[in-house]
């Protein structure tokens, strides 16, 4: 068994971002890769799906400390587009995930026939996709990680009438969102959320001079209403969301049965990170899933006192005020650390 890439010695090819189709489901369906130069090809893959609550969101939104970490360790990193609910349903969520991996799994591969090992991790909602892989998929992912993620919505929070806004979203306020066509995310532009690959130096050092691009104008057929994102506020309080994906959504409390132990010891190394004032996803979502696949499927890397995405606009290179004040990148370096003794089983 081999040792993971040196991190001592990181890639020196600057990074570099294609795009490509991976599937058709009605719509097209496209992810990017980031990556630079030749990478071995006996690396694993990293597959990963935006945050917006299933209803919006991005692949251009990908934390720049996740590239930093597949950039530095040379790992392709695959941000993959889903169709959005309510258009569809989950299992058609299962038919996008399941493109995707297999896209993952054969991206860059030797020769054809040949697979790769591939991490799937996700943001937010993104990881309910991540989740669905490993329910549903075979052979499965050899780690999982969750950024202050969706494991499931067969949980009490999603049946609790949770209100984030200061009132309830109406019917007649997201009717119009629920008519829309099929769709991929396409989010307003943010260049704090985006991930531009000069926002890093070869080598994975975040860019200091970096200065966001003036976004272009997009046409009419790449635009998308900006107010999608009401739509988990109103599915959340309504308490929708359980019914939307349970076909596909097994939830976790099989993990507590005894019956299940075979299934519990075939499930991939899940790390979590979450803040424990998250109020867009209860702390309990994450912190009861991980309690119920125990210690040895499972960590848990709580940020104190942050809240939803808190680490979305982060690099991993460490800033002194935040060390001084006590550094909430921390329970993600922690991640990264138990992703990489995850991968390094796998090694060969």
């Amino acid at each position: 068994m081999s040792s993971l890439p040196s991190l001592t010695t990181p890639p020196t090819a600057p990074l570099q971002k294609s795009t490509h189709l991976y599937a058709v489901h009605q719509v097209p369906l496209k992810c990017d890769v980031y990556e630079a130069g030749d990478y071995p090809v006996n690396n694993p893959v990293f597959l990963f799906f935006h945050s917006g609550g299933l209803v919006c969101g991005s692949r251009s939104m990908v934390p720049p400390w996740l590239v930093q970490t597949c950039y530095q360790r040379k790992w392709p990193l695959v941000s993959a587009s889903y169709r959005l609910l309510p258009q569809v349903d989950g299992d058609g969520l299962v038919d996008d995930a399941r493109d995707a991996y297999e896209f993952a799994r054969v991206y860059g591969a030797s020769s054809k026939g040949n697979t790769r090992n591939v991490v799937v991790g996700g943001a937010s909602a993104g990881f309910f996709l991540a989740a669905i892989i490993a329910h549903h998929l075979n052979p499965k992912p050899i780690a999982l990680l969750s950024i202050t993620g969706i494991p499931t919505f067969q949980h009490a929070f999603f049946n609790s009438s949770t209100l984030i806004p200061p009132e309830p979203i109406r019917e007649e306020d997201v009717e119009h969102l629920v008519s829309e066509p099929i769709s991929v995310g396409m989010s307003p532009y943010d260049a704090a959320a985006i991930f531009f690959t000069d926002k890093l130096l070869p080598g994975g050092a975040r860019n200091p001079d970096f200065q966001p691009p003036l976004r272009p104008p997009s046409p009419a057929s790449e635009s998308q209403d900006i107010n999608r994102g009401l739509l988990y506020d109103y599915y959340l309080y309504e308490n929708m969301y359980p019914a939307l994906v349970s076909s596909v959504d097994p939830g976790f409390e099989w993990a507590r049965e005894e019956l299940q132990k075979s299934k519990l010891n075939d499930w991939p190394l899940t790390v979590f990170i979450q803040g424990d004032k998250d109020t867009d996803v209860s702390p309990d979502v994450c912190a009861d899933v991980a309690e119920w696949l125990g210690d040895e499927a499972a960590v848990l890397c709580m940020a104190k006192g942050q809240h939803h995405l808190f680490e979305k606009a982060w690099f991993l290179d460490a800033d002194p005020q935040q060390a001084q004040d006590g550094d909430p990148m921390d329970a993600v370096r922690r991640a990264v650390a138990e992703l990489d003794k995850a991968v390094s089983r796998f090694a060969h």
